[in-house]
């Protein structure tokens, strides 16, 4: 009996593929698109400029080290290459996109920092890109953080250090300085060695052996937004497999049913196995497809597969509950999309996790399957 009313399901859902095609396809026009767009961001060379229109020593060391920092080997996935222009011809590469942002230090920037005045750096940024510009624009930000402690704590000392690197003080003035700026970091030796703020790099099993290869980081990109997108819509793709529950019941095949049988059980156990293997059939498609299509590489596909079940069983068993609760087929359409949507994002399938409230994330992220899903 199963078999031929789950023989009934696939040749119906054969007659009519569209729907199952559409949110098949969609995830994946959503994961190229998007990927495409941060792809070549993410993966280049940061090309920026630095335009020191103050010329003292202070920004000509700045300088150097820009310049031999691009040479240091193991440093991070985004190198940076900076060039120094004046501001006409910085000005000039960045109108023609060949710029990723333009940083300017204005003449008598270090004579005010060190006359305890404010001081202002400028950063010009290229309208036609979004993460380069930023990731320059978080580095000024630190160097406006470090810059601020250095005022706050050497605030006594730095017109002595000015005096001294105009040369007014003559180069016998630097011993004093040197002495008194070294006992202030000796005082602060608690907070600077080892610094209280610093990084490690994660050995964790998720680091070392994600959802993607690990050419230059593009097949992560896409890995993740693949696994996002793919628990979203997986959602939708079951709704569209319980929701043949109503044609059912509009049809009266469901009243025809219950006239031959005492036990609903094998009808309704038929439309469950049927939603479970199409969802099956529409997650290999997008990870192996979409693996496929995007380069990436699943590391463990059997733990995997036990996912992808075990995700399945729950969004069938989720739209069962929908399609009981709601008799009318129009409310439960409603119902359902609501159901995709609002726990696609509250599970942070969506954007990253991340970026949902701490309350959110604390109490109410570790109970969404979703979240389960997309980030074991």
């Amino acid at each position: 009996m199963i078999r031929a009313l789950r023989a009934k399901d696939f040749a119906r859902a054969r007659r009519n593929p569209w729907p199952w095609l559409t949110f098949l396809l969609i995830p994946l026009l959503v994961v190229g698109v998007m990927g495409g767009i941060f792809r070549g961001e993410t993966l280049s060379t940061i090309h920026f400029a630095l335009v020191d229109e103050d010329q003292t020593a202070v920004t000509r060391f700045l300088r150097g080290a820009l310049n031999q920092a691009p040479a240091r080997e193991g440093r991070a996935e985004l190198p940076l290459a900076p060039v120094f222009l004046d501001r006409q011809a910085a000005m000039a590469r960045l109108n023609d996109s060949k710029l990723s942002a333009v940083i300017v230090i204005p003449a008598g920037f270090t004579h005010d920092f060190l006359g305890g005045k404010p001081v202002t750096l400028q950063l010009l940024k290229n309208p036609a890109e979004s993460l380069k510009p930023t990731i320059i624009e978080e580095a000024l930000d630190v160097l406006t953080e470090g810059l601020d402690g250095i005022a706050r704590n050497f605030a006594d000392d730095l017109p002595a250090w000015r005096d001294a690197i105009e040369g007014n003080g003559g180069l016998e003035a630097l011993g004093p300085l040197l002495t008194q700026t070294g006992k202030k970091l000796r005082a602060l030796g608690d907070v600077l060695n080892p610094p209280l703020v610093g990084y490690e790099k994660s050995d964790a099993p998720g680091a070392a052996n994600g959802p993607a290869n690990g050419s230059a980081g593009a097949g992560k990109l896409f890995g993740y937004m693949l696994l996002g997108m793919a628990s979203m819509f997986l959602l939708f793709l079951g709704g569209i497999g319980m929701s043949d529950l109503h044609r059912e019941i509009e049809l009266r095949t469901l009243a025809r049913y219950q006239t031959l049988h005492a036990s609903l059980v094998p009808f309704i156990g038929s439309k469950v196995i049927f939603s479970a293997l199409m969802l099956l059939a529409c997650a290999a498609i997008l990870f192996i497809g979409g693996g496929a299509l995007f380069g990436v590489a699943w590391h463990q596909p059997l733990p995997l597969l036990l996912l992808v079940l075990a995700y399945a069983l729950f969004v069938t068993g989720l739209m069962a509950l929908l399609v009981a609760w709601l008799p009318d087929e129009r409310k439960a359409d409603v119902a359902r999309s609501l159901a995709g949507m609002l726990l696609g994002m509250a599970g942070g399938c969506a954007f990253p996790p991340e970026n949902l409230p701490a309350l959110w994330r604390e109490y109410a992220l570790p109970w969404m399957p979703t979240h389960w899903f997309a980030s074991t």
